[in-house]
């Protein structure tokens, strides 16, 4: 099923205009992350993944060791604070994608200019745009889906095994950064093998690509290496007590076990309310005519590359079917890999029309079109994403730690406690306070705050609510710290304020 190759309306550009488009799809973008990225350390996950890159620790599973090691590069970037450095780095990573995502889109359109456009509207797309300003593994994650497109189409086009083995290394490494990427591998293991040749037909070169993804995937030895190590944030090790050096261990962190509550936790009733959910939020996220684009693409294309469209399909049907029940709050940027695919669709609706529109001699482009609605996405968007002034977490987190008498015990949430973390362990600041996460330890506040209270230390909490597992304890309100003092006697009264 070898697809018949692509017959663009437009003359093939230039080495110098292909070069120049390849720049600005990817410079132009980063820019415009630049001038929007938070300043500074942000909240929840990216404070921890801050933390954890800058001290090689471990993270939440499943460890994200590609990222860690990446991102401790980075804290060594002599520009800005270790939370700036961090936030660069997805920066960096959503402009690679970028560069990555015009060079497939070239590719299958072969109108370096449509390419461009196209890709400028998928960078200023929300969900795109929102993953580069922050320390966290979305942009990666694209960037890396991106890139092995590239690879997939050159290993369709020529058969080159370096390709092939290219592709399953990053393929690997990429797995390292984000684990979800096994969602993707039943649409590249067919855009692979439905090319120019079945890598199956070479069994030396399909051995060395099995090699070379496991190569990739060894970049999770990290998990035990570091485990054994003296890291000063290793979640692992000090709240779930598992010891990642063990073949338990290291199973209990690869298959995600503290997430397989929120698995497939959505009731089968509630799934078409997601669908419509997702609809809505890939509506908005390419203003609606990306949208149509995209569908006028699979349904314009789709007979001469059948084999590239359920290949794409395959990608963008295969995440989607499990993060669509997936029970979190947060999956929005979790479904990033389906907006990317949808990018390549949207370029090749634009193609499909701007061919239709000329054979009807319609005094209209579609590449304009698209440079008109990448314009418009970017000016709706600007504002809606600009972290270049929030200072919040930090500020939050500075409020809590200064507030804090001698030797405190703090239990916070997770909204407070990993920038209460980054603060003590990558900046040094009140390292006296004892810090307690609340939620790894679910249903043990109470006896914590107990404890600490017979030894003599002042306890704080921002969930006086999680300390019922003790009789008598209560809270009372400290606007200094904008967080509850707690008590053992039974007297005071948790009060709320304005």
């Amino acid at each position: 099923m070898v697809d018949r190759p692509p017959s663009p309306e437009r003359p093939a550009a230039s080495p110098l205009r292909g070069a120049v488009c390849a720049a600005l799809a990817a410079g132009v973008p980063f820019i415009v992350y630049l001038r929007t990225m938070a300043p500074t350390v942000y909240a929840l996950d990216s404070a921890e993944l801050t933390t954890g890159a800058y001290t090689l620790g471990i993270v939440h599973a499943p460890g994200s060791p590609t990222y860690m090691l990446l991102g401790h590069l980075f804290a060594q970037v002599p520009i800005g604070d270790v939370g700036y450095r961090l936030n660069l780095l997805s920066a960096v990573a959503a402009a690679l994608a970028a560069f990555f995502l015009y060079h497939v889109l070239r590719r299958l359109t072969g109108d370096a200019l449509l390419a461009l456009l196209a890709t400028w509207l998928a960078a200023f797309t929300y969900y795109f745009w929102v993953s580069a300003l922050a320390a966290e593994l979305y942009a990666i994650h694209a960037a890396c889906i991106a890139a092995l497109l590239l690879l997939v189409l050159r290993w369709r086009e020529t058969a080159r095994p370096a390709d092939l083995y290219a592709l399953a290394l990053l393929f690997g490494i990429g797995a390292g950064n984000h684990l979800s990427m096994v969602l993707l591998l039943p649409g590249f293991t067919w855009l692979a093998a439905t090319g120019r040749e079945a890598p199956w037909r070479r069994t030396g070169t399909l051995l060395t690509a099995g090699g070379c993804l496991a190569l990739g995937m060894a970049v999770y030895l990290y998990l035990p290496i570091r485990y054994r190590s003296d890291a000063a944030l290793n979640y692992a090790r000090d709240y779930w007590h598992v010891d990642l050096s063990t073949p338990a261990g290291l199973l209990w962190m690869l298959s995600v076990r503290m997430f397989s509550p929120f698995i497939f936790a959505v009731p089968a009733g509630d799934l078409p309310r997601e669908a419509v959910t997702y609809v809505g939020r890939l509506w908005s996220n390419f203003a609606g005519l990306g949208v149509a684009l995209g569908i006028v693409g699979v349904w314009g294309d789709f007979r001469r590359r059948r084999s590239l469209h359920v290949g794409l399909a395959l990608l963008f049907a295969g995440h989607l079917a499990f993060y669509l029940p997936y029970g979190v709050v947060d999956k929005e940027l979790m479904l990033l890999p389906t907006y990317v695919v949808w990018a390549v669709w949207m370029a090749i609706g634009a193609q499909v029309l701007d061919g239709w529109l000329a054979r009807r001699r319609v005094p209209l482009s579609a590449p304009a079109l698209v440079g008109l609605l990448a314009g418009g996405v970017f000016l709706l968007n600007f504002s809606r994403v600009d972290l270049s002034a929030d200072w919040s977490a930090r500020r939050r987190g500075e409020q809590i730690l200064d507030s804090m008498p001698a030797a405190a015990v703090y239990l916070g949430s997770w909204a407070d406690v990993p920038i209460l973390e980054y603060l003590q362990i990558v900046e040094g600041h009140r390292p006296d306070v004892r810090i307690e996460n609340l939620l790894f330890e679910a249903g043990h506040g109470g006896r914590i705050a107990a404890d600490a209270l017979r030894g003599g230390h002042a306890v704080f909490t921002s969930l006086p609510d999680r300390l019922d597992d003790v009789a008598g304890l209560c809270g009372e309100y400290v606007v200094a710290c904008d967080c509850y003092r707690v008590a053992d006697d039974g007297r005071c009264a948790a009060t709320s304020e304005e």
